[in-house]
C-alpha cells in the first residue's frame, strides 16, 4: 500500500507539472486564432498573474523542493505571454506597461531573495485566496456581461481543475499548509464555475434553434 501511495503521489506531481507546461497554451492559441480579447478579462489576468507570482515567491522563500512548485514559474511565464497578447489585441501596449513590468520584476526578485521579512510573504500568501477568487469572478463577470465565451478556452480551465486537485493532494502529503490549501480549494470551485458558464454561453438558445 505504501508503494502504491508513493506511486500515486509521484504520478500526481508529474502529471500536474506536465499539464502546467501547457495550461495556458490552448487559451493562447484560441486568442491568437480569434485575434480578439472579447470574453477575456484583462484585470482578471492581472490578478491571476499576481496570485501565481506570490505563490512562486512564497515557495522559493520557504525553501520547498523545486519539484513541488515547478509549475509556478511555468505558469507565471504563460500568464505573462497571455497578458502581452491581451494588451496587443486590445491595442494597449505602451511605455507604462513596460515600466510596470520592470517594477514587477524587481519586486519578484526582492520577495524571492528575502529582502523583505518572511512575515510579509506569509501575509501576501494569505491574500492569494481572495486574489485568485477575484480573478475568476472578474472573468465570470466579463463573460456574463459580453454573453460571449468564444475566446475562452474550456480546455485550459479543465486542465486548471485537474491541477488544482493534484496540488491539494500533494500539499496535504507534505503537511497541512492552510494558505496553500485554501487557495487551491477556492480556485478549484471557481474554475468549475468558469467552465460551466463558458459552455452555457456556447449553446444555441431555444430561440436560435427555432430560427434554424
Amino acid at each position: 500500500m505504501a508503494d502504491l501511495y508513493s506511486l500515486s503521489l509521484s504520478f500526481a506531481n508529474i502529471s500536474k507539472t506536465v499539464l502546467c507546461v501547457v495550461l495556458k497554451v490552448p487559451q493562447i492559441i484560441s486568442l491568437v486564432n480569434s485575434k480578439s480579447a472579447t470574453g477575456l478579462s484583462l484585470s482578471g489576468t492581472l490578478l491571476e498573474l499576481i496570485s501565481f507570482t506570490i505563490g512562486l515567491c512564497y515557495n522559493v522563500f520557504s525553501g520547498y523542493a523545486l519539484s513541488s512548485y515547478l509549475e509556478y514559474p511555468i505558469l507565471v511565464g504563460q500568464v505573462l505571454l497571455l497578458l502581452a497578447l491581451l494588451l496587443h489585441y486590445s491595442q494597449r501596449i505602451g511605455p507604462k506597461w513596460l515600466a510596470a513590468f520592470g517594477v514587477y520584476s524587481a519586486v519578484v526578485y526582492a520577495l524571492s531573495t528575502g529582502m523583505f521579512p518572511g512575515a510579509l510573504l506569509v501575509t501576501l500568501m494569505s491574500l492569494c485566496t481572495p486574489l485568485s477568487a477575484a480573478s475568476r469572478l472578474v472573468q465570470i463577470r466579463t463573460m456574463h456581461r459580453s454573453q460571449n465565451s468564444e475566446s475562452v478556452s474550456v480546455l485550459t480551465w479543465s486542465i486548471a481543475v485537474y491541477t488544482c486537485v493534484m496540488r491539494i493532494l500533494i500539499t496535504l502529503d507534505r503537511g497541512f499548509d492552510a494558505p496553500l490549501l485554501a487557495n487551491y480549494s477556492v480556485s478549484l470551485i471557481l474554475n468549475l464555475v468558469v467552465i460551466t458558464l463558458a459552455l452555457k454561453l456556447r449553446r444555441p438558445s431555444k430561440k436560435d434553434e427555432k430560427i434554424e
